[in-house]
């Protein structure tokens, strides 16, 4: 017996399926067409020739900004400079004074005190009278002048000193043309005790003497200060501790005493150690309490400041150097330097100067002005700078960025180069 079918179960034959075909519509493929050859050479060449020329357009332009940088924001000019030089043999001496036509000094002075504390042994009542050294001077006569004993020396707020002793001043020489004031040094001693007689370095007149003439060209100045004027109660002290002490002191104030002088020196001028003069004056011991003195020292340096060009003139003259120009002094401490006599330039007086050694001398120009002159100079222009500086042996220019056709027009950026030796001096000329 069959089975029993549904119509459901009745499956067509194949043939009866429809064939479907694809048939291209007019909406835009999915799928673009096919290139041509020539299609295809332009589209693989034009996206990497695009690339190659904005970079190179990239390139140029930071190119030309970094010449604009480098030819403004960079641009320098240094110069080489070398000025003459010469060494020169001394061994001689030379007169020096404030008012000196060729060599003048400055006169440089320093002042301190100090104190130290050491047993005391007991106490007393003192007056006392200050004393110190004065120089004076005859500018009057050729012929010598004598003081007489307690002649009066006049300070501008009057105070009066006198000498203990007659004084004979020597008369007034010319040399060179100059006249040189003869002197003599002597110590005074303060009309009255106490401290206000204690003053430092003074002028003084003469109020004893009645020409007018003499009054103006005998005169005095101090060598030291004015010291040991006291009244009051005074600490006694053990004689050998106190010399101790005082030794000390000295000591301390000639190390203070010079630094302060060297320091002091003008721009441009120079001051030998072997010139420098201290002095010491005694200073009245004072109880500290009743078991300690208060010991003190009170000192005075003094020396001529010479100038650095006027020493180069000098030291070329003495040693036939073939240069009118100026010069300026390397290695001014090398030199053996001493002032005769001592202490004179505290007192504004003539002073001899003998010198020993071999001095490096440096012809002098102005550093800033050849800057300015050079500057905005192409290099034919800068090369006629150099004849208004005879004190160059050579001089040599490059500029940075090295295209640069003329120096900067800023000063500021023309770096000037000395070569040869180092000057061995703080202060410029």
């Amino acid at each position: 017996m069959e089975p029993h079918r549904s119509i459901q179960d009745i499956i067509p034959p194949a043939r009866s399926r429809p064939i479907r075909t694809t048939v291209p519509s007019n909406s835009t493929s999915p799928n673009p067409p096919p290139l041509t050859p020539s299609n295809q050479y332009m589209k693989r060449e034009s996206g990497p020739w695009k690339s190659y020329a904005l970079l190179a357009i990239i390139v140029l332009i930071l190119g030309v900004g970094a010449i604009v940088i480098l030819s403004t924001v960079f641009h320098r000019a240094y110069v080489t400079v070398s000025p003459f030089r010469f060494d020169a043999v001394l061994s001689g001496s030379f007169q020096s004074s404030p008012d000196s036509p060729t060599i003048p000094y400055q006169s440089l002075s320093a002042s301190e005190m100090v104190s130290k504390v050491i047993p005391a042994t007991g106490k007393e009542q003192a007056s006392d009278r200050a004393s110190g050294t004065i120089v004076v001077y005859n500018s009057y006569s050729t012929g010598a002048q004598r003081l007489i004993t307690n002649t009066r020396f006049q300070t501008a707020d009057g105070l009066i000193y006198r000498v203990h002793t007659p004084l004979v001043v020597p008369g007034y020489a010319v040399k060179a043309g100059i006249k040189v004031p003869g002197f003599v040094e002597a110590t005074v001693y303060a009309d009255r005790p106490g401290e206000k007689y204690n003053v430092g370095l003074s002028d003084f007149t003469l109020p004893g003497l009645t020409d007018a003439s003499q009054k103006k060209l005998i005169f005095a100045k101090s060598k030291t200060a004015m010291a040991g004027g006291f009244v009051g109660e005074r600490a006694i002290v053990d004689p050998n501790a106190r010399a101790a002490a005082v030794s000390d002191l000295q000591a301390e104030l000639d190390r203070t005493l010079r630094a302060k002088i060297l320091d002091s020196a003008p721009p441009g001028t120079f001051v030998f150690s072997g010139t420098i003069t201290v002095t010491y004056s005694p200073v009245p011991d004072i109880l500290k309490d009743e078991k300690n003195a208060t010991v003190s020292v009170s000192g005075v340096a003094s020396a001529p400041a010479f100038s650095f060009e006027a020493l180069g003139r000098e030291f070329a003259r003495q040693a036939n150097v073939p240069y009118t120009g100026d010069l300026t002094v390397e290695n001014p401490n090398d030199l053996i330097v001493h002032a005769n006599p001592p202490g004179t330039a505290a007192a504004k007086g003539t002073v001899t100067v003998s010198v020993s050694g071999t001095a490096h001398l440096t012809s002098i120009f102005d550093e800033v002005q050849l800057a300015e002159d050079l500057s905005g100079k192409d290099q034919k222009a800068a090369s006629a700078v150099r004849s208004a500086y005879p004190g160059l042996e050579t001089i040599g220019i490059k500029l940075f960025p090295i295209w640069s056709g003329s120096l900067p027009s800023d000063p500021s950026r023309v770096k000037i180069k000395v070569t040869g030796r180092t000057a061995n001096i703080d202060a410029k000329p």
